[in-house]
């Protein structure tokens, strides 16, 4: 189930978790919810847009793997709330949380209003804490439960006409830090993974091609990501060899930005 040959995949590692992906439709949160399964858990694949969740469920499930679509606005409390319930439901226990789902509203900065802001805001940052609200309290009662968040590195350093969508990726960033204080005596580590410029549908079809041979031109290893390479970290994270880690920020921009 993964894009590049050379990520490695653990086969057993989420053998026996729970997994809900948000924003998995396409990109980071496609590849995130696609190595998961293959890692051996049964994964929620959630996204507003229920076709491209379809599909992936379909990959998924194409290649022996566990996986249930999940169709929501995060950035709707009920919404978020009964899918969770769902999950739980079906599978007894939720055990990881990846909290990507994403939405931009680009320009300069006195072109925007404040309603650009909270529509950015909305999703990256109320998505997260609804779906954290939704899942936090099942993994408490479990003592075992981790969670990422997608932030960017944007959210460090800052982008020309992004400033609604810079700041809501720096808040997740102070965000995952306070629950990382808050949570670690009950079990729940959180940390958030800050990829640079990646080659999503999105980046490929709406980023102007001048801009991305700007950013290759900046970054050490001369290239943009592919999503798997988002998704290893963030399995990495996930998985019990980062016991120890929590409250963390780990870049993944092949040196841009640093």
């Amino acid at each position: 189930m993964q894009n590049q040959d050379t990520t490695p995949i653990y086969k057993n590692r989420f053998s026996d978790k729970v997994a809900l992906v948000t924003g998995a439709g396409q990109g980071i949160g496609r590849a995130v919810a696609i190595r998961l399964a293959a890692e051996g858990a049964i994964v929620g694949v959630l996204d507003w847009n229920a076709v491209s969740t379809a599909g992936v469920v379909e990959i998924i499930k194409g290649h022996g793997g566990y996986a249930v679509g999940l169709q929501a606005d995060v950035s709707k409390q009920d919404q978020v709330t009964n899918c969770v319930e769902k999950l739980q439901s079906t599978y007894g226990r939720v055990d990881l949380l990846i909290n990507n789902a994403g939405f931009d509203r680009p320009g300069g900065f006195l072109k925007l209003t404040g309603m650009s802001f909270v529509e950015v805001f909305n999703v990256h940052v109320l998505g997260a804490v609804n779906c954290i609200l939704a899942c936090a309290p099942i993994m408490i009662d479990q003592r075992d439960g981790r969670i990422v968040n997608v932030s960017s590195i944007y959210g460090k350093v800052g982008a020309k006409g992004e400033s609604a969508y810079c700041s809501a990726k720096s808040g997740l960033v102070g965000f995952t830090k306070s629950l990382a204080r808050e949570f670690a005596s009950k079990g729940v580590r959180i940390n958030v993974v800050m990829p640079g410029l990646t080659a999503t549908p999105t980046i490929r079809e709406m980023m102007n091609p001048k801009y991305q041979e700007a950013f290759v031109r900046e970054t050490p290893l001369g290239r943009l990501a592919d999503p798997d390479e988002i998704a290893a970290p963030i399995s990495f994270l996930l998985s019990d060899e980062a016991s120890f880690i929590t409250g963390a920020v780990l870049e993944v921009t092949g040196g841009w930005g640093m």
